[in-house]
C-alpha cells in the first residue's frame, strides 16, 4: 500500500499542480490532503476545484477554520480571510465546511499498525508538534517542546504512526513507541528550502516506510498571479517570493 499525503497548500495552485504531478508518478493507492488549502495564495477557488475534481480525500486545518469563520483569525489576517472567502462560491464553501478532522489508514486492522493523518495533532488544528529535541536544539538553540510536553497531546494516540503538517518543517520524531512524521508543506516553507514538499507512506506488509518528497516548481508563475489578483498584503508576499523563492512560514 502506497499513500501520498500533502498539506498546507495555502492557495498556491502552481505548487499544488507540481505536487500532484509528482504524486501521479509514484503509483500510489491513495492520496490524502491534510488541511490549510486556501488562505494566503491568489487562487483559493482553483485549489478547491483541483481537489474536488480529483476526489482527493481531505481534512481541514486551522486556516480553513479562519476562512470559514469557525475560528477567529489573527487581526492582521482578517482582511485576507474575508477576501479568500469571497473568492469561494457556495459549492466550494460547503465542500470546505464538510471536511473531517482526521483520516485513518488501517492496513491490518490492528490499531498499532494504523496511520493517522491530522493537520496539526490528534486533539486540535492549532497546537504545533515540533521536531525532535535534538533538532530543536540545533535549529532554535533550545528545546521548545520536550517529549514530556507532548504527553497531554498524544497520550490517547492509538495509531502507531502519525502524519501531519501545520509546522512547515519536514522531520521525523520518535515519541515513546510512536512515530511522528511532519510531511511539511506544499507552500510557505519553514525550513529555508523553497521547494514544495509532501510525504509518501509505504506499508510493506509488516511496517510503514516513509519518504519525504521535494518538488521544484516555477514560483515566478505564482508571483505573476499575485500581481493580477492582488489579495490583501500581496506586495509583501511577492517581494518574499521574488527574493527568496517562496513566502516563508516563521514560527
Amino acid at each position: 500500500m502506497r499513500v501520498a499525503v500533502f498539506s498546507d497548500v495555502h492557495g498556491n495552485l502552481t505548487a499544488l499542480d507540481a505536487v500532484l504531478a509528482d504524486i501521479d508518478d509514484q503509483q500510489v493507492d491513495e492520496i490524502v490532503f491534510a488541511g490549510d488549502l486556501c488562505l494566503v495564495g491568489p487562487r483559493p477557488a482553483e485549489c478547491v476545484a483541483r481537489l474536488q475534481t480529483a476526489a482527493i480525500s481531505s481534512i481541514f486545518g486551522n486556516t480553513d477554520d479562519w476562512v470559514l469563520g469557525r475560528q477567529q483569525p489573527p487581526p492582521h489576517l482578517q482582511a485576507l480571510c474575508d477576501w479568500t472567502l469571497a473568492q469561494l462560491d457556495k459549492e466550494a464553501r460547503t465542500w470546505l465546511d464538510s471536511l473531517p478532522f482526521s483520516r485513518s489508514i488501517a492496513p491490518t486492522g490492528k490499531l498499532e499498525d494504523d496511520l493517522l493523518i491530522v493537520h496539526a495533532n490528534p486533539l486540535d488544528v492549532n497546537q504545533l508538534i515540533f521536531p525532535s529535541e535534538a533538532e530543536q536544539t540545533e535549529r532554535y538553540g533550545r528545546i521548545r517542546q520536550s517529549d514530556t510536553d507532548l504527553d497531554p497531546m498524544l497520550k490517547d494516540l492509538k495509531a502507531g504512526i502519525l502524519g501531519f503538517g501545520h509546522l512547515h518543517i519536514p522531520n521525523v520524531r520518535q515519541w515513546r513507541d510512536k512515530l511522528l512524521i511532519n510531511i511539511s508543506s506544499v507552500n510557505m516553507p519553514g525550513d529555508g528550502d523553497a521547494r514544495a514538499k509532501y510525504g509518501l507512506f509505504i506499508w510493506d506488509g509488516q511496517q510503514w516506510q516513509f519518504e519525504h518528497r521535494f518538488v521544484a516548481y516555477q514560483s515566478q508563475a505564482e508571483s505573476d498571479v499575485y500581481h493580477q489578483a492582488q489579495p490583501p498584503g500581496w506586495q509583501g508576499i511577492v517581494e518574499k517570493i521574488e527574493t527568496m523563492g517562496a513566502f516563508p512560514q516563521n514560527v
